[in-house]
């Protein structure tokens, strides 16, 4: 009895010590930015020559990007942003990789693995609205890579009712959407949004402002964005990572030469694991990776969305992608020294 009493007690512990290792997460907060700094990312594409085509354009991505809060009991694995997506656009954030679940009841949530609800869909539409319409030099890009529980339609609604539809970037041209896509310069969709889709209710002129996205191996034609993923690749090691992954992803990225590219630079736990702590051993490698860009020169040219975990961890997420900008010749000669200044 009393060996059985042992092990019930060993075993409640064991539970009780995983459980704290995967909620444990680092105290780490995001850096809180200066007036010049908040004005600065939020208008950093005012300093972009309006010419430059999109898909040249070094763009800070997030991943997960709606999983800054989270109900799961284990949210270290699944937690994978401190900021919501409204205040992620704050710290120069342009791309966002939007899951969308309708629960049950009929709400709109954005979800991650396992079973977890991170913030609610009708408010994140209120956020990027909002800054759209404060922010009329930037543009959007809304990555709808996967839905659950039958939300296409509903997010489809949602798009509409909110308004967002009526500022979203639309085909009404003979172009192919991919051909269409890649004509784009910034001028042409300064306070707007991309809407890219992770199903065919892209295909066809039924939603004319729905854009067909790729398949995490890539196998689909014609898709107006490409995001190379494998889950065996980015859960290596992060020096490993760097060194073997990269430049797998950058030679499929060299091969497309037409349609926006996402690089997907942040790490897959390879067991259940806390993804902050993670993410803070990987951080600087990684930046300075991306900082070693700019003497890369065929990476360089055809870099374009960079995609990171937990935005505004530290500024240097942000800059070191901004940056790339100048080597890239994309930003305003009269405003290089000071996209210098604010990025270097």
């Amino acid at each position: 009895m009393k060996r059985n009493i042992k092990i019930i007690f060993t075993l409640i512990l064991a539970i009780i010590l995983l459980v704290f290792t995967l909620t444990a997460c680092s105290n780490t907060k995001p850096t809180e930015l200066t007036a010049e700094q908040k004005s600065f990312y939020s208008s950093w594409m005012s300093y972009i020559d309006g010419k430059t085509p999109i898909n040249r354009i070094a763009i800070l991505g997030s991943h997960d990007s709606g999983i800054s809060t989270t109900t799961s009991v284990i949210k270290g694995i699944t937690k994978t942003q401190d900021l919501t997506i409204g205040k992620q656009l704050e710290y120069g954030c342009r791309y966002f990789d939007i899951r969308v679940n309708k629960k049950k009841n009929g709400d709109l949530t954005i979800f991650h693995s396992i079973d977890t609800t991170g913030e609610n869909f009708i408010d994140i539409t209120k956020d990027i609205l909002q800054f759209i319409k404060t922010n009329t030099t930037e543009f959007l890009v809304l990555d709808f890579q996967h839905f659950k529980g039958e939300s296409q339609k509903a997010v489809i609604n949602v798009l509409n009712d909110s308004g967002i539809v009526d500022y979203a970037v639309k085909n009404t041209t003979n172009m192919s959407d991919l051909d269409f896509i890649t004509s784009l310069k910034l001028e042409d969709v300064r306070g707007k949004f991309i809407i890219i889709w992770g199903s065919n209710e892209a295909n066809g002129n039924t939603y004319p402002y729905l854009f067909r996205r790729n398949n995490d191996s890539c196998s689909i034609e014609n898709a107006c964005l490409d995001s190379l993923y494998s889950t065996e690749d980015n859960s290596k090691a992060s020096a490993k990572f760097i060194e073997e992954t990269i430049p797998k992803y950058f030679n499929h990225i060299l091969n497309k030469d037409k349609g926006l590219t996402v690089l997907q630079a942040q790490l897959t736990s390879p067991s259940l694991g806390n993804v902050k702590k993670l993410e803070e051993g990987h951080n600087e490698g990684m930046s300075k990776y991306i900082r070693s860009i700019e003497k890369k020169a065929e990476y360089l040219t055809a870099v374009n969305i960079i995609m990171r975990d937990f935005i505004g961890s530290d500024l240097e997420k942000t800059n070191s992608i901004l940056h790339l900008n100048i080597a890239k010749n994309n930003v305003k000669i009269d405003c290089i020294s000071f996209f210098n200044k604010m990025t270097k």
